[in-house]
């Protein structure tokens, strides 16, 4: 090889060592001057570790001023405390405690969501479960290590709830092993809220409604405050907060919260807030105030009761006529809501028209929703002639109206807004939105109805529920708590109980003319002055008796609220698919009114 290859090739080496000297010296040149500043943060970043701490979240109380819903601690053991890659096991609170007291390093806690009354609040309370990617892409501020409310107050209220999340920075060294604390900001735990609630009266209604499908609400009159709301079946809201550190345990809860949600029963669906069913009878009430408020009907009003009207080839019978063959003959009014008559509210149906049930149904707030503070509600289905024509492309006829009347035809309201319009008639005419969650400040407004309407309304309930009425479980109870001419304010504060019944068909008839029918059945009932009122409940079953021992402790303290109402619903089912307002609803609101009596008898 000559000299001057060697030479070129020693030429070309050199200038590729150059080349590359070059762009080191560039790269370099970029790293420490020009990216300096980046390239330090970021080796500060590796240096620091940031740990979010969540704070606790807040928890609900009932109107007592005691804690529904509580944060139970859960205990892990922690393989490697020091370092920021460890692994969490779950252990038991009593193998935690034993850790705390001799390795307390190797202990990390979480908070667990607890629900002490169980099924009896689980449609209002909710629950909550683990942040999933649609709650993620939702709300970028979730980490998935958190519980949010995923129904009922937990869900309405999850950010009020949630708090504020806390950091931890710590140092750590090229492994990740924490060397020490650098900085502390303390979590703030989430607010809590005061419900309206009363466990203790939830408890007996759920006991109460069984096995039997539906929904039962309880009110304070003068507020529209939400005192118990049963939606039945219900679910153990515990089963799918808490999990277990045995394998065995986990695996069972897990199998059951699959059978939960494929329960074909529905039982997560609250029927008290987005049920939808015919009202059947009770709704004779906003019948009846509009025949009045327009002046069609008024006390001296007779219609006479033959049985059955004959409309075309269409019969409209009476429910007494069809039951036992029996007719009412001249009935005014009051008895006729007493008696529940079809007859005489086909006829003012007739003669008040539809627009004006229609009008008066908006008023007591049906057709819309009543706005109370839990996710789900619907507004149900208030129609008209505009309705029918607009959404069936049908004519509104006469037969409509008669069904319109009676609560039938395609009326359809929730349990919560039946509720809504009963606390309206008995506090004066003023409608008050319901609500769960306590608050100062009252949303009420007057439906503007006369109050000589509303007494003839009340008098006709209060005659429901005595003697001669629809509500034969109350007979006995009335007579005892009604004077014949008193006020029917001051029959209300002697403890009476006013109600309606209902027996609401749906669906398509059997082969007899028959369709299946859900009972319902709405009250007012004055109580007395716990305060001041001796307790006794040596009648009641040793359960029951318990919770009323409780309930009494409470109430002797805070007072209850005197006049309340209580609405039910009672669905139909394949055992018994004619279900009527007071055969089946009536005895569960008797279990309740008993039992805050401390008795079994009235």
């Amino acid at each position: 090889m000559n000299k001057k290859v060697i030479s070129q090739r020693f030429l070309l080496v050199s200038i590729l060592f150059l080349i590359l000297f070059c762009v080191l010296a560039t790269r370099l040149f970029d790293v420490q001057v020009m990216q300096g500043d980046l390239f330090l943060k970021k080796a500060e970043q590796n240096r620091f570790y940031r740990l979010t701490v969540h704070g606790n979240r807040g928890v609900f109380f009932d109107r007592y001023g005691d804690p529904i819903v509580l944060n139970n601690e859960k205990y892990y053991r922690v393989d490697r405390p020091d370092f920021l890659t460890k692994t969490r096991t779950p252990i038991t609170r009593e193998e935690g405690l034993q850790l705390m007291a001799t390795q307390s390093a190797s202990i990390e806690t979480s908070a667990e969501r607890f629900y002490p009354y169980s099924s009896a609040l689980a449609h209002v309370l909710g629950y909550v479960g683990g942040v999933t990617a649609a709650d993620l892409r939702r709300d970028e501020t979730l980490s998935s290590d958190q519980q949010i409310g995923k129904a009922g107050l937990e869900s309405l209220y999850d950010e009020q709830l949630r708090g504020r999340d806390g950091e931890q920075i710590y140092e750590v060294n090229a492994v990740g092993q924490k060397q020490r604390l650098v900085q502390e900001t303390a979590a703030m735990s989430g607010q809590d809220l005061t419900t309206s609630l009363d466990p203790y009266l939830s408890e007996v209604a759920q006991q109460a409604m069984g096995t039997q499908r539906g929904a039962l609400i309880v009110t304070d009159s003068q507020t529209g405050e939400v005192l118990a709301l049963t939606s039945s079946p219900s679910f153990d809201p515990n089963v799918l907060s808490k999990t277990y550190p045995e394998a065995d345990k986990e695996q069972q809860r897990r199998s059951v919260v699959q059978n939960l949600f494929a329960d074909p029963q529905n039982i997560f669906f609250n029927r008290a807030i987005s049920g939808n069913y015919p009202p059947g009878s009770i709704f004779k009430i906003v019948t009846a105030l509009a025949g009045l408020e327009s002046e069609k009907v008024n006390l001296s009003t007779q219609v006479l009761d033959e049985g059955k009207i004959k409309l075309g080839n269409y019969i409209f019978g009476n429910w007494y006529y069809r039951q036992y063959g029996k007719v009412e003959g001249q009935i005014g009014i009051v008895r006729a809501i007493a008696r529940s008559n079809d007859i005489f509210f086909y006829k003012v149906a007739e003669w008040t028209g539809p627009n004006a049930i229609s009008t008066m149904a908006h008023m007591l707030g049906f057709g819309a929703k009543t706005g109370i503070d839990l996710p789900g509600e619907i507004p149900g289905l208030v129609p008209d002639p505009d309705w029918k024509l607009r959404v069936k492309n049908e004519k509104w006829f006469l037969g409509d109206t008669y069904h319109y009347g009676i609560g039938q035809g395609d009326l359809l309201i929730t349990p919560l807004q039946a509720a809504q319009m009963t606390q309206a008639i008995s506090n004066n005419g003023t409608l008050c939105q319901l609500s769960v969650v306590h608050t100062d400040k009252r949303n009420c407004r007057d439906v503007n109805i006369k109050q000589e309407n509303l007494k003839t309304v009340l008098d006709g309930m209060l005659g429901a529920c005595s003697r001669g009425g629809t509500a034969f479980p109350f007979f006995p109870y009335n007579e005892l708590h009604v004077k014949p001419n008193q006020d029917i304010d001051a029959n209300i504060q002697d403890g009476a109980i006013l109600c309606k019944t209902g027996t609401a068909e749906f669906g398509e008839a059997n082969e007899k003319g028959y369709r299946k029918t859900h009972g319902v059945f709405t009250s007012i009932i004055g109580l007395p002055d716990f305060k001041n009122e001796a307790s006794s409940s040596a009648q009641l079953t040793p359960d029951l008796q318990t919770l009323y021992q409780k309930w009494r402790s409470k109430v002797a303290v805070t007072g209850f609220p005197r006049r309340i109402t209580i609405t039910i619903f009672v669905e139909s089912d394949d055992q018994n698919p004619y279900k009527e307002g007071s055969k089946d609803g009536g005895p569960i609101v008797k279990t309740l009114l008993y039992w805050m009596l401390g008795t079994t008898k009235p």
